[in-house]
């Protein structure tokens, strides 16, 4: 998987001849290609939000008999074309197909000419070195080590997506009457190693990643909007 991604991004590199626009665009196709699989696993999580008060008629109904109940709660799940497990599906498909991208841009010189990923993009001299804040404040040398605006605002778009699907998975259990994880610590500490770990990586893997979680929130809105729209009609 991961050469077939370097493989695009060279043909995308070929096409563009601009290494920063080239994980825009890149980027860009990843997310529509996932694109399906959040819209499922959205609806997913609507339809058990409709199935957690019969779930919890069926707790309470058979609390001292688990093996009826357990057989109750597939026969309604059955009967609703529901799939307990399709939630956490679209999740699982990504998995892979992260890591394979985070390979990709680690290793971007197999792919990319060296002499484009030391081409400037924005307000960064170079692709290959990490964003710090010495790149927009180059008099301060104690910046260096400082994260500059492409980290911070990965970090941001992170908390913002991690935040979205916490309270979407709280939704989704709260009715049934169970608790769901809690991702509360991980919500911020995620955003947290993002921007940290951004003063050292590479920028072009922040870029994507900056890209992919913008990307990721306004598909979320959408997909809100879409949800809202089905259950209305």
């Amino acid at each position: 998987m991961t050469k077939i991604f370097g493989s695009v991004l060279r043909m995308l590199f070929d096409l563009i001849g601009n290494y920063g626009l080239t994980i825009i665009v890149f980027t860009i196709i990843i997310r529509i290609i996932l694109f399906p699989l959040s819209i499922q696993q959205r609806k997913s999580m609507e339809v058990q939000k409709k199935l957690n008060p019969q779930v919890q008629e069926l707790q309470k109904k058979y609390a001292k008999d688990p093996q009826t109940l357990n057989a109750k709660t597939m026969e309604l799940y059955k009967e609703n074309k529901y799939n307990p497990l399709s939630g956490c599906l679209p999740m699982l498909v990504q998995i892979p197909v992260i890591w394979s991208l985070f390979s990709v841009f680690r290793n971007a010189h197999v792919y990319i000419p060296e002499e484009a990923l030391n081409q400037a993009f924005l307000w960064l001299p170079n692709l290959i070195a990490p964003d710090t804040l010495s790149n927009i404040l180059p008099a301060a040398e104690v910046f260096t080590k400082v994260p500059g605006v492409l980290p911070i605002i990965a970090a941001l778009f992170t908390y913002l997506t991690s935040k979205r699907a916490q309270q979407q998975t709280a939704a989704a259990t709260a009715a049934s009457g169970q608790k769901g994880p809690n991702m509360s610590a991980m919500t911020v500490m995620f955003p947290i190693m993002i921007l940290i770990f951004g003063a050292s990586y590479s920028a072009g893997l922040i870029l994507y990643w900056a890209v992919s979680n913008i990307i990721q929130f306004l598909q979320d809105l959408l997909i809100a909007r879409m949800v809202e729209k089905e259950n209305v009609s």
